[in-house]
């Protein structure tokens, strides 16, 4: 994309000269544009203003050399922190801590020029979506709308009335949800299928990165205060039913298919638990041990005695559809694996949790949603005893996961923030949550 190469430009000559004082109308000229229209054009690309970029930048290799053996002072005045202090207070709304304890308790990593293609976001003109639809036979006078949804690397345009464009960089999920739209659709679930483009495939790629034309499903996803609502419990037993469904359907489809077989228990043992353990003890909100010892013992004894198949993987809300309060279909299969199926509904409802925020009273109001999502897809699906013994474990397990999975992603600071909060209110108030 041509804003990519040009805005390229000016990160590598930013991370050339992070010890230098940097001019926001030189690094603009570099650009072609006018201050101005750069700024904005910037923090569209990248995801933040300028100012945060480079300091960010800053502190990553500021905390590097101090790592290696450069003086702490000497490295902030070089990296243009004016005093100590500054750089003290730039770093903990970074990392949460002090410089000393994150090296003491971080891995700290030589940090890497950043390649935009890579790690922006995705921002494409009108005219550039027309072009990148000139690979499929459909009208090009159709309308290009707003944003239709975004999760991760995937980001979505609507076409008209019938089709949504859809861009990312996994190909290899993406050939996995084509898949599963293809065996979902026989199997009656409405799913997202991509069309055809002149040349017979299910994309157009250019580079790494893949564009789609999906058929557009009918509906939308519940805003926060939707799920929220007074019916709030009938909501979450909606979603819940709808992933039964769904889980029904892939069952049948077990010997089709080939995923990922994934052992959610080993997963957090190896990776994602002693992660959290150091973030969270990073941003000065750390668990007792007896959190962890308990959940490796209750979880350890039963976690190969819960059923598996192949899973959504990614079933958060934004991925449910609804008409009329009612579920749809759904979207991004990107992510299925074999695992055990209660994750699904365990995920769908921390997905409506992270969102609790943003209604009065969110938190307290959560339970009863996932009390209706459990209930739903037991209604479908009916849960093993051992499933419903595990249901806390599984929900400690995914937010671990998470926990650990954002570590790092500067773009996704908040919602690691929120996620860290989650994990300590489950942990706090698990005898609230009665299933």
């Amino acid at each position: 994309m041509e804003n990519i190469d040009i805005l390229q430009k000016t990160i590598d000559y930013i991370e050339e000269n992070l010890k230098a004082e940097l001019n926001y109308e030189e690094i603009a000229g570099m650009a072609g544009y006018s201050t101005y229209h750069f700024l904005h054009v910037f923090s569209d690309v990248v995801g933040m203003p300028l100012s945060a970029y480079i300091t960010r930048r800053r502190i990553k290799h500021a905390i590097y050399d101090i790592y290696m053996g450069k003086k702490l002072v000497e490295t902030a005045l070089l990296y243009g922190f004016d005093t100590h202090s500054g750089f003290f207070k730039a770093f903990k709304r970074e990392y949460g801590c002090s410089p000393s304890k994150y090296i003491k308790t971080s891995k700290v990593i030589k940090p890497v020029p950043v390649d935009l293609k890579q790690e922006a976001k995705i921002m494409l003109t009108q005219i550039q979506i027309k072009q990148i639809l000139s690979n499929w036979d459909v009208d090009s006078k159709l309308k290009v709308d707003k944003v239709y949804f975004y999760s991760g690397d995937v980001k979505a345009w609507n076409i008209g009335e019938k089709y949504v464009l859809t861009t990312g960089t996994n190909i290899v999920g993406f050939r996995m949800h084509s898949l599963l739209a293809e065996l979902l659709s026989k199997k009656g679930i409405n799913i997202s299928c991509p069309m055809k483009t002149k040349d017979g495939q299910d994309f157009f790629q250019n580079e790494d990165r893949f564009y789609a034309l999906l058929n557009r499903v009918e509906g939308r996803y519940l805003a926060p205060e939707e799920r929220y609502a007074d019916d709030r419990e009938l909501v979450g037993e909606k979603y819940g039913k709808a992933i039964g469904k769904l889980h029904c359907a892939l069952k049948e489809l077990d010997d089709k298919l080939e995923v990922n077989d994934s052992n959610l228990y080993d997963t957090v043992i190896k990776w994602a638990m002693p992660e959290t353990k150091r973030i969270m003890e990073q941003w000065n909100c750390p668990l007792p041990d007896s959190f962890f010892e308990e959940y490796k013992k209750s979880f350890g004894e039963v976690h190969h005695m819960l059923p598996k198949q192949v899973i959504h993987r990614n079933p958060n809300p934004t991925n449910v559809l609804f008409n009329e309060r009612e579920v749809t279909g759904f979207i991004d299969f990107n992510l299925s694996e074999k695992n055990v199926r209660i994750f699904d509904p365990c995920y769908c409802a921390t997905g409506i949790l992270s969102e609790s925020g943003k209604v009065s009273g969110g938190y307290e109001k959560w339970p009863e949603i996932l009390k209706g999502i459990i209930n739903g897809y037991n209604s479908i699906c009916p849960l093993t005893s051992y499933e419903k013994a595990s249901i806390l474990n599984v929900i400690y397990s995914i937010q671990m996961i998470f926990i650990a999975w954002l570590n790092g992603r500067d773009e996704e600071k908040d919602i690691a923030m929120e996620n860290r909060k989650m994990l300590i209110w489950i942990w706090e108030n698990s005898d609230k949550i009665i299933l």
